[in-house]
């Protein structure tokens, strides 16, 4: 019978394509997954649900959105848990990228047709469910095919699809139109998998064994991993980290309106503000996470770096407490993304890191990843519950800023990275 062995990182099996090569097709991928959440999430769905019901629109959003980040969590770990076991001559990953692009491009199309929220709502669940378990799949190619040092650069360069995702998702779904905005995400989705699978060919499967201790594991617990106990502290650092940046950037419109009054922004348009902050943000974070993932490589202390963003964070939410101005939004914006960028640059990395088991990395990557989509169900919640308890912002930056240094003291404890 195999423990989890918490001494050492697992091994993996060897890369074999070039990280010059798989890079850039691995973070086309997730551009193009990060475009179909947050297109379809940030403007699609809302615009849909709108013009159904106008008047309940609010309610019926968090119906919708509640049912589909449910099917996310469940979506990633079952994504990846599916590919670990699978044996095909086009390996455990390509199968299911092909096949859930293809159903979640599938899935898009159903959804710019649908004209009810029963269906829109059934729709949009099995979309995130499928999405989901693409990212599972995707996601556990970090850990099959990249050396353990070379997972900081790797890590950021990867994490560049998540801000340019969300520019591409963001900006076609706001200026194509309902249907062919999601009939143009679906297209890039299923060409940027394709690219992937057919760009850089995964080994064959076939002569890997299904070892029987691991599969007398696996009936113990799908959770297994959380009895090592660098992953369990590795889940809670990035589940602390996520519910901090959620709960206080999922407010930002309400905070420009209520805190720094809509008066106070350039030309009184919140909207544009919100645009504006963002994409200071962004060009702060594309800026530092790919020098930061290749620093910490070098000097090997990826571990520092995540504690570096944890206590950056909390700092950064201070500035809106001390400065509730413009002024003070454009520089908590841009110290935001730096810290952010600064995250993302080795997240991916720590994160490979602290599997315990060679054979299930795609599950307990996903599980993992959960600690991403859990805080962004929370944070809504929450964050009002701060707002009305406290009767104003000031108690929302203050739980970042708590929440962002409990993720910092955790990393700390884990010792399998440096």
């Amino acid at each position: 019978m195999t423990r989890v062995d918490t001494a050492g990182p697992a091994v993996h099996p060897a890369p074999s394509v070039r990280l010059r090569r798989l890079l850039p097709f691995l973070l086309s991928a997730v551009a193009a997954m990060t475009a179909v959440f947050n297109g379809v999430q940030q403007v699609l769905v809302p615009t849909q649900v709108e013009s159904i019901d106008s008047v309940h629109k609010v309610g019926n959003l968090a119906l919708l959105t509640t049912f589909a980040a449910i099917a996310s969590l469940a979506g990633i770990p079952l994504g990846g848990a599916l590919s670990d076991r699978t044996r095909s001559r086009f390996g455990r990953r390509t199968p299911w990228i092909v096949l859930l692009s293809g159903i979640s491009g599938a899935l898009m199309v159903a959804m710019s047709v649908s004209m009810n929220l029963v269906l829109l709502g059934i729709v949009y669940t099995l979309l995130w469910l499928a999405s989901n378990m693409y990212q599972g799949a995707l996601i556990a190619i970090l850990p099959d095919r990249v050396p353990e040092e070379r997972r900081g650069f790797a890590s950021a360069i990867v994490g560049l699809g998540t801000p340019v995702g969300v520019l591409i998702g963001v900006n076609v779904a706001s200026h194509v139109g309902q249907f062919y905005g999601y009939a143009v995400i679906a297209v890039v989705l299923v060409v940027a998998s394709l690219a992937l699978v057919l760009g850089v060919r995964e080994d064959s499967s076939l002569g890997l064994d299904v070892k029987r201790e691991y599969v007398a594991a696996d009936r113990r617990g799908f959770f297994e991993a959380f009895r090592s106990r660098d992953f369990t502290l590795a889940f809670v650092s990035r589940f602390a980290l996520f519910l901090s940046y959620f709960t206080v950037s999922g407010y930002l419109y309400y905070t420009l309106t209520d805190y720094i009054g809509k008066e106070n922004v350039p030309d009184g348009d919140v909207a544009v503000a919100v645009s504006d902050l963002l994409t200071i943000t962004t060009v702060a974070w594309v800026l530092v996470a790919t020098f930061l993932g290749w620093l910490a490589d070098r000097i090997d202390r990826r571990k520092l770096f995540v504690s570096i963003s944890a206590i950056g964070l909390a700092a950064s939410f201070c500035i809106p407490v001390i400065s509730p101005t413009w002024g003070g939004m454009v520089v908590y914006s841009a110290f935001l993304g730096v810290f952010i960028g600064t995250y993302f640059g080795v997240d991916l990395a720590v994160m490979s890191l602290v599997l315990p088991h060679d054979d299930r990395v795609g599950r307990d990557f996903g599980l993992l990843a959960v600690a991403t989509g859990l805080p962004q169900i929370l944070s809504g919640v929450l964050a009002g519950g701060l707002i009305t308890v406290f009767d104003g912002y000031t108690g929302l930056y203050v739980f970042g800023m708590i929440a962002a240094l409990i993720s910092g003291v955790t990393i700390a404890f884990i010792k399998k990275v440096r």
